[in-house]
């Protein structure tokens, strides 16, 4: 088939038949060799009639190190055109690798799916598609079989949800009483979509298994037992008959068990002494079950094994230095699919499965899912979905008059290095320096976060070496070389940590119940205040005497209302202030309270401040600054401040997205925050499965 031939010059852009190919020269590109071959290339094609050539010329572009996306999707699509133009079956293979690896280059993408469907057939290519996008958080859940429902989190109401992938609706299953700190958890829907089992953690101060129906029916309690803090539904036997689930003991490790659906008996598969599985599964056929644990008590890190449910030893499946989780079986019971960082990114990969035995190597599904990738389940017909968490955040710091509200200069990212992954900043006593939390490594999430420290005089970043993990926040302490933080060391629980900021050695710090945000200290460094977990029920505003231990609470609320700050210490050190959450509107409500007691007050009532809530003093102590959000369709933010005794709100002029985390400097002129923030993503792919090599 012959082309018609428009050539057509305008200055910097080559127009062929079509193709758009940028010229090359030194001014336009500083590496013009894949666009001058994607030229020559067109041009033996198009124009010499060339084709075997111009093949030669498109696969010289693939094999060249850091060509544009755009590019490579153009030569792959006339490598395709190319290979029609002779006959042979290679034209597939060049569409098919476009589909699967550049789907972003939409044009390119769309034009090759129709090129395989020209050709005959289905197209067979491995896809992945993204099919819903929006605010972080909510997703634990799974997929039905049929593929149309994610079980979710509805995170506003607390409430257990499903999604409607075809028309993106969302639909509550439970409806609890707004004025009760209970939620709903981990949820997994039944083989046939009917029902859906959750985890239910309730105003008992323990999590409950549950079962409801797809359409909000029949709601029952299957097991509740308060001596396992935490329950969890993994899976769903084929019949529908029982349960896989894990129990959580406050004080005696975790098991393993199997759930009767209709009359909630349990039957324990394995005791754990501590640490227990982070998902566990069924194979098709119900003999075997799959389970990940960590690799060592209280690594991240972890390794997966299968037991045989009718007795039998546990074997190890995928064990290997990287962190291997488990994701789930093929429908076919041949293999299973985990995700692993052995490559540097977490990517899926599946290894075949006889009689509860590896009996392959391990093979790469797809290189890298994204950060924070977390399996969602397989459909009946095999496409597998998954969600991953994407944006963006960074520390920055503005100079700010905070008597006029006038900023001074527009804020500037704080640290350079790992641009995107940076937040919750918190300045030195003496202001010298910034500390802050960095995202780390494959699939970093709060597993992976570095503490780094920016000298504010020279400039200079270091990351303190330590072996705690799970870093949630961190804090300095008054004497302004030793850090607060609440992590998670080797071997050992989550806890609240003494880190020295030089050597990373750290000791832990017995506090009751934190809620994990980080404390504030009287200026002599005597008084620790910081919100307590009182149960289900309350919550509290806790001072805590350093040298004897000896703890007042200074402020307790109970339902229908529960602290969601720090207190934050006036810079006279005289009051704290701290933000409430309404359980029953779900307004948020600013208060202050004298460290030597009395009643609080209202300082700000009743405002839609958005979540997480972020506050702290004004220099001159007599208002709190807090992030405000105008509109709730925008994540632009707005820096506000509350005044202490008399007077009106006001707006400050300063504006970010997703702004919160806000530190004032110790100079009273300069103000760090967090700006950016995550999403949520669902993904499938798609035409990945094979016949399994036994």
């Amino acid at each position: 088939m012959k082309h018609p031939l428009r050539w057509r010059c305008v200055p910097g852009v080559l127009l062929c038949a079509g193709l758009l190919l940028p010229v090359a020269s030194a001014q336009v590109q500083k590496d013009p060799q894949p666009q001058l071959l994607l030229e020559e290339a067109a041009k033996k094609e198009l124009v010499d009639g060339d084709v075997k050539g111009a093949i030669d010329t498109y696969q010289r572009i693939l094999k060249l190190q850091g060509v544009p996306r755009a590019v490579l999707a153009k030569a792959l699509l006339h490598l395709g055109q190319c290979h029609e133009k002779l006959g042979t079956t290679e034209a597939r293979n060049a569409y098919e690798r476009l589909v699967r690896e550049f789907a972003d280059q939409a044009e390119e993408a769309g034009q090759a799916r129709g090129r395989l469907a020209a050709l005959g057939g289905r197209d067979s290519s491995m896809r992945v598609r993204q099919v819903w996008s929006g605010p972080a958080g909510g997703m634990l859940g799974s997929v039905t079989r049929d593929g149309r429902y994610l079980t979710i989190q509805d995170w506003p109401s607390e409430n257990l949800a499903v999604r409607d992938l075809a028309t993106g609706q969302k639909r509550r299953l439970t409806n609890k009483d707004p004025k009760t700190l209970e939620f709903a958890m981990l949820s997994v829907p039944s083989p046939d979509g009917r029902t859906v089992a959750f985890a239910w953690y309730n105003a008992n101060d323990f999590t409950e298994l549950r079962t409801i129906g797809i359409d909000g029916s029949n709601p029952r309690v299957l097991c509740a037992d308060p001596t396992f803090g935490e329950t969890l539904p993994y899976d769903w036997s084929a019949d529908g008959a029982k349960l896989l689930a894990a129990f959580f003991s406050r004080s005696n490790g975790s098991r393993l068990v199997l759930v009767s659906v209709p009359d909630g008996t349990v039957q324990v598969l394995k005791h754990f002494e501590r640490s227990g599985p982070k998902r566990a599964r069924f194979s098709p056929d119900g003999r075997f079950v799959a389970y990940d644990v960590p690799q060592q008590p209280g690594s991240t890190k972890y390794d997966v094994f299968v037991l045989a449910v009718n007795g039998g030893g546990e074997r190890p499946l995928v064990q290997h230095p990287a962190n291997d989780v488990l994701f789930d079986w093929t429908p076919d019971g041949g293999r299973l699919l985990f995700g692993s960082d052995r490559s540097g990114a977490m990517g899926a990969w599946w290894i075949a499965v006889k009689e509860g035995a590896p009996s392959s190597q391990p093979e790469i599904v797809k290189p890298d899912l994204g950060r924070e990738a977390r399996p969602m389940g397989f459909t009946r017909e095999g496409s597998y979905f998954y969600h991953v968490t994407t944006g963006m955040s960074d520390v920055e710091i503005a100079e700010i008059d905070f008597a006029t509200g006038r900023a001074l200069s527009p804020p500037v990212v704080a640290a350079q290095r790992y641009a995107g992954t940076n937040s919750r900043p918190g300045w030195s006593p003496d202001g010298r320096q910034l500390v802050y939390l960095s995202r780390r490594g494959p699939g970093a999430g709060w597993g992976a976060r570095a503490i780094c420290v920016r000298d504010m005089e020279s400039g200079e970043v270091r990351e303190i070496p330590t072996k705690l993990e799970m870093v949630v926040d961190v804090a300095w302490f008054p004497d302004g070389r030793t850090l607060w933080t609440t992590a998670q060391v080797a071997g050992g629980g989550a806890g609240t940590f003494r880190l020295d900021a030089q050597t990373g050695d750290f000791e832990r710090i017995d506090l009751a119940k934190p809620m994990g945000f980080a404390p504030a200290w009287s200026r002599d460094g005597k008084t620790l205040f910081y919100p307590q977990w009182s149960g289900a029920k309350s919550t509290s505003i806790a001072a805590r005497d350093v040298a004897t231990g000896a703890e007042q609470l200074l402020h307790t609320v109970t339902e229908p209302a529960v602290h969601v700050t720090a207190a934050a210490l006036s810079p006279d050190g005289r009051r704290l202030a701290f933000a409430l959450r309404e359980a029953e509107t779900g307004a948020r409500r600013l208060k202050t309270i004298a460290v030597d007691g009395g009643d609080a007050r209202d300082l700000l009532p009743g405002v839609s401040l958005p979540w997480p809530v972020s506050i702290a003093w004004a220099p001159d102590g007599q208002s709190v600054l807090f992030v405000k959000q105008p509109n709730p369709d925008s994540d632009v933010m707005e820096l506000w401040r509350a005044p202490l005794r008399s007077g009106e709100p006001r707006k400050l002029d300063l504006t970010a997205p997703n702004m919160r985390e806000i530190r004032v400097h110790p100079d009273g002129r300069h103000l760090a925050f967090t700006s950016g923030g995550d999403r949520s993503e669902v993904w499938v792919m798609e035409n990945f499965l094979r016949p399994a090599k036994r």
